[in-house]
């Protein structure tokens, strides 16, 4: 029988943080400083509320830790990948497959219809679309009878939910 210390070290149950920042700075050009040595780390299954007055980095420290922006320095790790040299097709990939993100502005394509707008992050990373399960959420934050309507035609609120 072997040695724990022939298999090495034991391995761990904890798993790496869903996202890292770790001292990142970001300025824009004209020398204006959205953020200034940030770090935070967000733990899986945690809920996090950024606040702070308008201009103070709110939305810079969310795209920079989503990956979206890019930081001008410091480093940002997504559930234990450094992203700082992926290129934009793996962080693109590694956004689709790891970040959930809500827009101020909901991003939604105007001319697809609510089912269309949910499922298209899965169908163009190649994958079918489970059609029972989006009826589940949909139904769950009360857009049940919304599938099939197009953004124009549901609230602010409703357009967030999808």
């Amino acid at each position: 029988m072997r040695t724990a210390a022939e298999h090495g070290p034991a391995p761990t149950t904890r798993r790496a943080p869903a996202v890292a920042l770790r001292n990142v700075t970001k300025v824009y050009p004209g020398g204006v400083r959205a953020l200034d040595g940030v770090s935070v780390t967000v733990e899986r299954g945690t809920f996090v509320a950024i606040m702070g007055p308008s201009g103070s980095g709110k939305s810079t420290l969310m795209h920079c830790g989503a990956g979206l922006d890019t930081p001008t320095g410091g480093s940002v790790s997504i559930d234990g990948v450094a992203i700082d040299g992926l290129n934009e097709t793996r962080r693109t990939e590694l956004r689709r497959e790891r970040v959930g993100f809500v827009f101020q502005s909901y991003n939604l394509v105007p001319s697809l219809s609510v089912a269309d707008n949910i499922t298209l992050p899965l169908r163009l990373a190649g994958r079918a679309p489970d059609h029972d399960w989006v009826r589940l959420l949909v139904e769950r934050v009360g857009l049940g009878g919304r599938l099939g309507h197009q953004p124009a035609q549901l609230s602010g609120g409703q357009q967030q939910r999808v």
